[in-house]
């Protein structure tokens, strides 16, 4: 019998902290970007310690980050060539650090739930909705209106799935393989939780739009779920190696899904402001983002199929 994954924590006999258990699984090394291990997420646990004694929220945080956000998009839009790059992306850049802090204080602080995530990825979207508007009315000063929000909203729209496709890979890895809850399996068992007010419907509604979007752009995969939650029920030695087929299988496929990050699409709006104009990145998320992301979910599809043969055959063996 093959090796359960190896766990992501610590193996000396010092005192781990429940907070470093908790990112160590929901931040696995083997998935982690370059530039979120050695750099963002660093700084981004540096100032949820500056934060955490200040009392503050892992909500506020995320209202934090989307003002840092908007404070891209204007200097994006207010100053000339070349600083509105170098200061806009200086702000972009504060942004990715607190969309790490948020969470960082979220589980310090014991603080982590549905409804967290929520508002984290309504600051997000409101973000990223403000900032696409902003550079779009910079790259038509130069390409011309009709042409850039033709291009702008196919690359906006794009996005959209382009990111929920990296997120969903993600989430859904370090949850079969690590036990990391996220919205897809915390929406039953927090139903509850939001009440069944306004908040409560919106909230629903929100996180059931953002799983459909998942089942398009990454495959529908609740065949498989339903085979990974009967063995994960079952005997201690299918379940692991049940994870250990996923992880097999997923790896190399979550790595693929990262060229479609946050990180890349900041560093393309970067190089295309320093070009002269955001048009640029418009046009690259279109055309190249856009083939990845279908590569990814045909690639994804397939490994699906090959999964699922996998694990009926442990289930029945």
């Amino acid at each position: 019998m093959s090796k359960a994954p190896e766990s992501p924590l610590p193996t000396t006999s010092a005192k781990v902290e429940p907070h470093q258990q908790e990112r160590a699984r929901s931040r696995p090394i083997e998935i982690e970007e370059l530039s979120n291990r050695f750099v963002i997420h660093p700084l981004s646990r540096g100032l949820a310690t500056l934060l955490i004694p200040t009392g503050i929220s892992a909500n506020a945080v995320s209202v934090l980050g989307l003002v840092m956000m908007m404070a891209a998009a204007a200097f994006y839009f207010l100053l000339d060539w070349p600083w509105a790059a170098l200061v806009g992306f200086c702000f972009q850049f504060i942004w990715h650090v607190f969309d790490g802090a948020d969470g960082e204080v979220a589980r310090r602080t014991g603080t982590s739930s549905t409804k967290g995530e929520i508002v984290d990825g309504i600051c997000d979207h409101l973000g990223h909705l403000v900032l696409y508007v902003t550079v779009t009315f910079v790259a038509a000063r130069t390409m011309g209106p009709a042409l850039t929000w033709c291009v702008a909203l196919v690359g906006g729209f794009s996005r959209v799935f382009q990111a929920n496709c990296y997120e969903s890979a993600r989430r859904n890895y370090r949850r079969w393989v690590y036990g990391v809850g996220w919205i897809r399996n915390k929406l039953e068992q927090n139903r509850n939780e939001s009440g069944m007010g306004l908040w409560g419907r919106f909230s629903s509604f929100s996180a059931h739009t953002y799983l459909r979007v998942s089942r398009r752009v990454s495959g529908d995969d609740r065949e498989l779920e339903a085979a990974l939650i009967r063995l994960a029920e079952g005997p201690p030695e299918k379940a692991a190696r049940a994870r250990e087929l996923y992880r097999h299988r997923q790896l190399a496929l979550v790595k693929l899904a990262s060229l479609l990050s946050l990180n890349n699409a900041t560093l393309a709006l970067f190089v295309s402001m320093l070009a002269g104009s955001p048009f640029y990145f418009f046009l690259f998320e279109a055309v190249v983002m856009n083939a990845v992301l279908w590569f990814c979910q045909r690639s994804q599809t397939h490994s699906y199929a090959a999964l699922l043969r996998e694990l009926t055959a442990l289930e029945q063996a």
